[in-house]
């Protein structure tokens, strides 16, 4: 074989090269423009006629999460937790502490008053407590039955 050295010059080849009659470059770039550019009209094209079906089914079937609370939360049913347990009941025996230590009125019309706590003990020990009519006080004149789970009353044994 032989070899080309630099002082060795081929002949130019007129038969190789490129045709410049089949096809265009200009031809080429503006058909990918055209592509490019119709992809883009395609895209936005599709992305409004989505937004456009979209707000029909928005006005059509609004959204409803049945799981999901809208607006203030309804307040459930009765009794209801404490929010403030500590509070409440110092409120509460305040209010006891009020009743207990005051004169007033259960029932106007009846003639009914409460009067204070230590009032009431004083009168319960200096007059005693009321007794059961018909009896000395030495015995109840029936005692539930064993028998009857005290469903009925029984005579006393003497």
């Amino acid at each position: 074989m032989h070899e080309l050295h630099e002082t060795d010059t081929a002949p130019p080849n007129v038969d190789v090269g490129h045709e410049t009659r089949d096809i265009s470059t200009r031809v080429v770039v503006n058909f990918g423009v055209a592509l490019v550019v119709g992809a883009v009209i395609v895209y936005v094209g599709i992305w409004l006629v989505y937004l456009y079906f979209g707000s029909l089914a928005d006005r059509a079937y609004p959204r409803q999460y049945p799981m999901a609370q809208v607006g203030a939360p309804p307040q459930p049913p009765a009794p209801r937790l404490q929010t403030q347990p500590r509070e409440e009941l110092k409120q509460m025996r305040d209010e006891e502490d009020r009743v207990l230590n005051s004169y007033g009125w259960v029932d106007a019309n009846g003639g009914v008053v409460h009067i204070p706590i230590e009032q009431a003990m004083k009168l319960t020990l200096e007059q005693g407590l009321p007794a059961r009519h018909g009896t000395d006080g030495s015995a109840p004149a029936a005692l539930p039955a064993r028998s009857s789970s005290g469903r009925t009353l029984a005579r006393p044994e003497r």
